[in-house]
């Protein structure tokens, strides 16, 4: 899973990064952007790893890709237009916390006039690319195809949406217009979480701001970049000790998993054996035949049956021959619909 960063000039961005992903960056500025993997932590796979004793423990990941921008310049160039194209999800930082050495991107702390800044650029940048679609397909000096016809209904009907002020994902599309988003890598497209910013985590947001991102349904998490980011420097127990006294309950890389796999609807299932433990990430509702192809195209290309015990009952019995004596492992077809926590393991002939 790819997640990409947006902010104004000093809304922390960068420090949120370093936050969530605990990598110091180095301010060179050599790269255009700064990557960071971070291991979605699953206490499933501990336990798993605890049982099998694998050579190997593998955790589902999320890199974060935050872009470096120059000085004072606010609009998205090519390069990271593209990195957007190619992420599952969006971070939106807005700065709500006060720094003299920073100045704000405005004449004030004002977190309500970023994020309008912010959803301003992703709505015109998707706009342009529509109207220079539309304008394609109504000069075009041949018949337009059914598809083609379909297309340009699709866009006019996304133009208006982001004529109105709205991003595109806030509204239900059909599989005909999920997919023209995919195809043009529409930002507004994509799953966002709003990043509020602050410097003390004992402090509240304003009432107003937190009713403009509630009224609008739009997810949201607050983090202290700075706080968090000295908390990872120390270990485990001074680290807990530590958020507690500054009343940081949820740290903000929890936040934005729990948020991203909600958001996007996905689940974990599992594969073990004395190799490797795994957790594979996967829409819910992708079934088993498109599950093992996560895995490997070999596998789905040969896939025969799925043998499946859920974590539940794989927890309770303690190991496989107990589970096949309950019978709750079980065979499963390509159209079997996996589900969170399932243990797999695939049939198949190549």
């Amino acid at each position: 899973m790819k997640v990409c960063i947006l902010g104004l000039p000093n809304s922390g961005k960068t420090t949120i990064f370093e936050a969530l992903t605990q990598r110091e960056v180095q301010q060179n500025h050599k790269d255009k952007f700064h990557y960071g993997i971070v291991k979605v932590p699953d206490s499933r796979i501990d336990l798993l790893s605890d049982t099998f004793k694998p050579k190997k423990t593998t955790y589902p990941e999320i890199e974060f890709v935050d872009y470096i921008r120059e000085g004072e310049q606010k609009s998205f160039n090519a390069d990271y237009i593209a990195k957007l194209k190619e992420s599952d999800g969006i971070l939106k930082v807005i700065r709500d916390f006060e720094n003299d050495i920073y100045p704000p991107a405005f004449a004030k702390v004002d977190p309500i006039k970023e994020l309008s800044e912010i959803d301003d650029e992703v709505i015109l940048n998707d706009i342009g690319i529509i109207e220079k679609r539309l304008e394609k397909l109504k000069t075009a000096k041949y018949k337009l195809s059914a598809d083609e016809k379909s297309e340009m209904t699709i866009l006019q009907n996304f133009n208006e949406i982001l004529s109105s002020g709205k991003m595109i994902y806030s509204v239900e599309l059909n599989k005909e217009e999920e997919k023209v988003a995919r195809n043009y890598g529409l930002m507004s497209a994509k799953n966002e979480i709003i990043v509020i910013n602050i410097d003390d985590p004992a402090r509240e947001i304003s009432a107003e701001l937190k009713e403009r991102i509630e009224s609008s349904k739009r997810t949201y998490a607050v983090i202290s970049a700075v706080n968090e980011k000295e908390l990872n420097q120390l270990d485990s127990e001074s680290k807990m000790e530590f958020a507690k006294e500054m009343h940081i309950e949820e740290f903000g890389i929890q936040k934005i998993i729990r948020h991203l796999y909600t958001m996007l609807k996905l689940i974990t299932f599992f594969t073990v054996g004395e190799d490797e433990v795994k957790g594979w990430t996967i829409k819910d509702g992708t079934n088993a035949l498109k599950s093992a192809g996560k895995i490997h195209s070999d596998i789905e290309r040969g896939f025969i049956k799925a043998q499946i015990a859920s974590f539940e009952d794989f927890k309770k019995y303690a190991n496989f021959k107990d589970c096949v004596k309950h019978g709750v492992l079980r065979l499963e077809g390509k159209e079997y619909i996996m589900k969170d926590g399932d243990i797999v393991e695939f049939k198949f002939n190549v």
